[in-house]
Protein backbone atom coordinates (compact mmCIF):
# COMPACT_ATOMS: atom_id res chain seq x y z
CA UNK A 1 0.00 0.00 0.00
CA UNK A 2 1.09 3.58 -0.60
CA UNK A 3 2.50 5.20 2.04
CA UNK A 4 0.16 8.08 1.31
CA UNK A 5 -3.19 5.86 1.37
CA UNK A 6 -1.58 4.83 4.81
CA UNK A 7 -1.74 8.18 6.20
CA UNK A 8 -5.33 8.63 4.25
CA UNK A 9 -6.94 6.15 6.12
CA UNK A 10 -4.92 6.77 9.26
CA UNK A 11 -6.19 10.44 9.16
CA UNK A 12 -9.71 9.13 8.18
CA UNK A 13 -9.73 7.28 11.59
CA UNK A 14 -8.49 9.75 13.57
CA UNK A 15 -11.18 12.59 12.24
CA UNK A 16 -13.77 9.74 12.85
CA UNK A 17 -12.30 9.47 16.65
CA UNK A 18 -12.90 12.97 17.32
CA UNK A 19 -16.58 12.30 16.91
CA UNK A 20 -17.82 10.67 19.90
CA UNK A 21 -18.86 7.23 18.42
CA UNK A 22 -17.80 4.34 20.81
CA UNK A 23 -15.94 1.39 19.08
CA UNK A 24 -15.91 -0.61 22.26
CA UNK A 25 -17.90 -3.76 22.23
CA UNK A 26 -21.66 -3.32 22.18
CA UNK A 27 -23.91 -5.10 24.43
CA UNK A 28 -26.12 -7.96 23.67
CA UNK A 29 -28.95 -6.88 25.06
CA UNK A 30 -31.21 -4.59 22.67
CA UNK A 31 -31.86 -1.53 23.89
CA UNK A 32 -35.30 -0.48 25.89
CA UNK A 33 -38.11 1.02 23.09
CA UNK A 34 -39.31 3.63 25.16
CA UNK A 35 -35.17 4.32 26.02
CA UNK A 36 -34.16 4.11 22.66
CA UNK A 37 -37.27 7.10 21.50
CA UNK A 38 -36.01 9.40 24.37
CA UNK A 39 -32.40 8.96 23.36
CA UNK A 40 -33.22 9.42 19.51
CA UNK A 41 -35.13 12.63 21.01
CA UNK A 42 -32.42 13.68 22.61
CA UNK A 43 -30.13 13.35 19.33
CA UNK A 44 -32.35 15.51 17.68
CA UNK A 45 -33.36 18.07 20.35
CA UNK A 46 -29.58 18.14 20.73
CA UNK A 47 -28.42 18.51 17.37
CA UNK A 48 -25.77 15.76 18.12
CA UNK A 49 -25.53 14.59 14.67
CA UNK A 50 -25.38 17.83 12.71
CA UNK A 51 -22.78 19.14 15.68
CA UNK A 52 -20.39 16.20 14.79
CA UNK A 53 -20.86 16.45 10.66
CA UNK A 54 -20.13 19.79 11.06
CA UNK A 55 -17.23 19.32 12.83
CA UNK A 56 -16.11 16.86 10.12
CA UNK A 57 -17.05 19.42 7.47
CA UNK A 58 -15.19 21.87 9.36
CA UNK A 59 -11.53 20.19 10.05
CA UNK A 60 -11.40 18.58 6.10
CA UNK A 61 -10.12 21.16 4.88
CA UNK A 62 -7.33 21.93 7.54
CA UNK A 63 -6.51 18.07 7.22
CA UNK A 64 -5.94 18.76 3.04
CA UNK A 65 -3.94 21.70 3.71
CA UNK A 66 -2.12 19.32 6.16
CA UNK A 67 -1.87 16.41 4.10
CA UNK A 68 -1.31 17.67 0.06
CA UNK A 69 -0.09 14.34 -0.62
CA UNK A 70 -3.26 12.84 0.12
CA UNK A 71 -5.15 13.31 -3.01
CA UNK A 72 -8.36 15.92 -3.19
CA UNK A 73 -10.44 12.47 -4.45
CA UNK A 74 -9.97 11.22 -1.26
CA UNK A 75 -11.53 13.99 1.08
CA UNK A 76 -14.49 14.26 -1.41
CA UNK A 77 -15.27 10.63 -1.10
CA UNK A 78 -14.23 11.03 2.61
CA UNK A 79 -16.88 14.15 3.18
CA UNK A 80 -19.32 12.18 0.40
CA UNK A 81 -19.49 8.97 2.48
CA UNK A 82 -19.89 10.76 6.33
CA UNK A 83 -22.80 12.33 4.79
CA UNK A 84 -24.46 9.35 3.19
CA UNK A 85 -23.65 7.51 6.71
CA UNK A 86 -24.70 10.09 8.77
CA UNK A 87 -27.32 7.84 10.12
CA UNK A 88 -24.67 4.97 11.48
CA UNK A 89 -23.45 8.08 13.60
CA UNK A 90 -26.87 8.61 14.75
CA UNK A 91 -27.41 4.80 15.99
CA UNK A 92 -23.68 5.35 17.71
CA UNK A 93 -24.97 7.79 19.41
CA UNK A 94 -28.11 5.71 20.40
CA UNK A 95 -25.80 2.64 21.68
CA UNK A 96 -23.45 5.39 23.61
CA UNK A 97 -26.12 7.08 25.70
CA UNK A 98 -27.86 3.77 26.62
CA UNK A 99 -24.78 2.56 27.89
CA UNK A 100 -24.21 5.60 30.10
CA UNK A 101 -27.09 6.97 30.56
CA UNK A 102 -30.36 5.77 32.46
CA UNK A 103 -34.03 6.74 30.82
CA UNK A 104 -34.21 9.58 33.75
CA UNK A 105 -31.15 10.99 33.00
CA UNK A 106 -31.98 11.02 29.36
CA UNK A 107 -35.18 13.39 30.25
CA UNK A 108 -33.22 15.57 32.21
CA UNK A 109 -31.21 16.61 29.14
CA UNK A 110 -34.23 16.56 27.15
CA UNK A 111 -35.68 18.63 29.29
CA UNK A 112 -32.49 20.97 29.59
CA UNK A 113 -32.21 21.25 25.45
CA UNK A 114 -36.11 22.40 25.45
CA UNK A 115 -35.29 25.29 27.88
CA UNK A 116 -34.81 28.68 27.01
CA UNK A 117 -30.89 28.02 28.06
CA UNK A 118 -30.45 25.00 26.35
CA UNK A 119 -31.69 26.19 23.18
CA UNK A 120 -29.00 28.69 23.53
CA UNK A 121 -26.39 26.17 24.15
CA UNK A 122 -27.82 24.65 20.76
CA UNK A 123 -27.62 27.90 19.23
CA UNK A 124 -23.89 28.84 20.11
CA UNK A 125 -22.75 25.28 20.50
CA UNK A 126 -21.15 25.38 17.13
CA UNK A 127 -19.16 28.85 17.39
CA UNK A 128 -18.23 27.25 20.90
CA UNK A 129 -16.64 24.14 19.50
CA UNK A 130 -14.92 26.48 16.03
CA UNK A 131 -13.43 28.62 18.88
CA UNK A 132 -12.50 26.33 21.67
CA UNK A 133 -10.87 23.68 18.88
CA UNK A 134 -8.87 26.96 17.19
CA UNK A 135 -7.76 28.22 21.01
CA UNK A 136 -7.01 24.74 22.00
CA UNK A 137 -4.67 24.72 18.54
CA UNK A 138 -3.30 27.93 19.40
CA UNK A 139 -2.33 26.40 22.62
CA UNK A 140 -0.74 23.29 21.69
CA UNK A 141 1.35 25.64 18.97
CA UNK A 142 2.62 28.02 22.04
CA UNK A 143 3.07 24.66 24.17
CA UNK A 144 5.20 22.72 21.30
CA UNK A 145 7.31 26.33 20.91
CA UNK A 146 8.31 26.59 24.28
CA UNK A 147 8.99 22.94 24.10
CA UNK A 148 11.00 23.34 21.36
CA UNK A 149 13.27 26.51 22.36
CA UNK A 150 14.13 24.83 25.61
CA UNK A 151 14.83 21.80 24.01
CA UNK A 152 17.20 23.52 21.21
CA UNK A 153 18.45 26.20 23.82
CA UNK A 154 19.21 23.35 26.24
CA UNK A 155 21.11 21.71 23.81
CA UNK A 156 23.19 24.43 22.89
CA UNK A 157 23.87 25.32 26.59
CA UNK A 158 24.86 21.21 26.74
CA UNK A 159 27.04 21.29 23.71
CA UNK A 160 30.90 22.15 23.45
Amino acid sequence: MRPAVRLAIALAALSCALAPVSARAQSTTPPDADKTRLIRQLIATAHLTDQAMQVIEQQVPAQRAANPRIPAEFWDRFLEQARARRGELEEGYVKLYDRNFTAAEIRGMIAFYESPIGKRFVEVQPTLMREGMAMGQEWGTRIGSDVGRSLVSGAVQAGP
